[in-house]
């Protein structure tokens, strides 16, 4: 008995430090293994958590880099035949724009403007969309300022529907309009940006569109003040006889800068933006 005992003594603890870590049948854990080695804790912080923001160059003002990451307001339709029309009500307005701005006109009209644009292609729109609406809740006027890169979808799209003709045009400038008799109706006015930046290619051309509702009796009214001068008479020299002394009836009328009339004080101040809401 005494051989067995001592043999039970010894071989019992030497066979359970043999064991495995994952065999032992009471579930302890050697020292060792819960705490981390020394080298791992001591080990340093990788170069990619130690590296410095990265520093961006100075953008240019056409540059991308100024672009807002947010989604475009007003980036919900996709071509000029969705928004330039007639058909439109207060409320079709209102439910596809979220902000808009709303007030009475001094002709009588109700306007509400709203953000517009059409896309990322060169043909695309972005600017300033109103319409103005009359009594019965029409579509009675629509206003597009904003810029383009490309006006040749526009300009075939607004002669096709409404009738846009060219007409002769300041340098630099494109000019379309729809005539009622000798006064203008509708308008469309493009011209070239003087800057132009390979980085911002879309707002190469400045666009300004009034378009009125076919058939309607609106006209726009001038852009600019006009000089009105009275046509003086033409004073026609008559040869006199030598013994002729009478003077001419017409030499006591004064020189033709007294039948001139200047443009009155109201008549400079009637400009587009004071007589018809851009």
């Amino acid at each position: 008995m005494i051989p067995a005992l001592l043999s039970a003594t010894i071989g019992v603890p030497y066979l359970a430090s043999r064991l495995p870590s994952g065999d032992r049948t009471d579930g302890s854990v050697s020292p060792a293994e819960s705490s981390p080695p020394e080298s791992a804790a001591a080990a340093p912080a990788s170069p990619a958590a130690q590296a410095e923001p990265v520093r961006l160059p100075v953008p240019s003002p056409g540059s991308l880099v100024y672009a807002s990451p947010a989604p475009l307001e007003g980036a919900r339709f996709h071509s000029v035949e969705q928004v330039l029309r007639f058909d439109v009500t207060k409320d079709w307005v209102y439910y596809n724009w979220a902000r808009k701005f709303t007030g009475p006109t001094d002709v009588g009209l109700f306007s509400v403007r709203v953000p517009l644009v059409t896309g990322t292609q060169m043909t695309a729109l972005a600017g300033s969309l109103t319409y103005f609406f009359n009594a019965h809740g029409q579509v009675e006027h629509i206003s597009f300022r904003g810029r383009t890169g490309d006006t040749t979808q526009l300009v075939y799209f607004l002669g096709r529907t409404y009738d846009f003709q060219r007409v002769a045009a300041p340098a630099g400038e494109q000019l379309y309009q729809v005539k009622r008799g000798r006064r203008v109706q509708s308008e469309l006015r493009t011209r070239s940006e003087p800057v132009l930046w390979s980085t911002s290619p879309h707002a190469s051309f400045a666009v300004e569109l009034e378009l009125a509702r076919p058939g309607s009796k609106r006209l726009l009214p001038p852009r600019a003040p006009s000089l009105e001068i009275t046509q003086a008479a033409s004073v026609t020299d008559t040869a006199s006889t030598p013994g002729d002394s009478t003077d001419s009836p017409d030499d006591s009328a004064g020189s033709y800068l007294d039948k001139v009339r200047y443009a009155t004080p109201q008549e400079e101040g009637q400009v587009l933006w004071k007589r018809w809401p851009n």
